[in-house]
């Protein structure tokens, strides 16, 4: 079983709504769609947009700087990969997964899976929580 690590508390979180935390350094973006839970990379794969400045339209989260837009559920890139041609790999590559975070939730706590590790601009981390005293009060 994986370990488990207080994020957030649930009631500080409204339905349809998004709340930026911080992991070692690492932005996280916490979402409530539809009465679940979700956690993904707090910046745009594309090229490291704000996720907390763009639009979540139900289970879909678009990206404020080029519109790039995922499922928060898989991080599936649904936009542009569904108009860029199969046949063109230099465009492919710009169409990066979203990091998704496995969440669980106890009573009024969001709690953290960790069982890996956080990416970002070139360096991994292991999770640390120790800076997420707001998201908890």
């Amino acid at each position: 079983m994986a370990a488990l690590r207080a994020i957030a508390k649930t009631s500080n979180l409204p339905e349809g709504q998004m709340q930026l935390i911080e992991v070692d350094g690492q932005p996280l973006l916490l979402m409530r769609v539809a009465g679940e839970f979700f956690a993904v990379g707090g910046l745009c794969p594309h090229r490291s947009a704000p996720l907390i400045q763009g639009w979540l339209r139900g289970t879909v989260l678009e990206c404020p700087w080029h519109h790039y837009c995922y499922d928060i559920r898989s991080g599936e890139n649904l936009y542009p990969r569904n108009v860029y041609p199969a046949d063109l790999p230099h465009l492919q590559r710009d169409l990066q997964p979203l990091r998704c975070y496995p969440v669980r939730v106890d009573a009024d706590t969001l709690w953290l899976e960790e069982e890996g590790v956080l990416y970002g601009h070139g360096r991994e981390s292991r999770m640390d929580a120790s800076r997420l005293g707001d998201a908890l009060e």
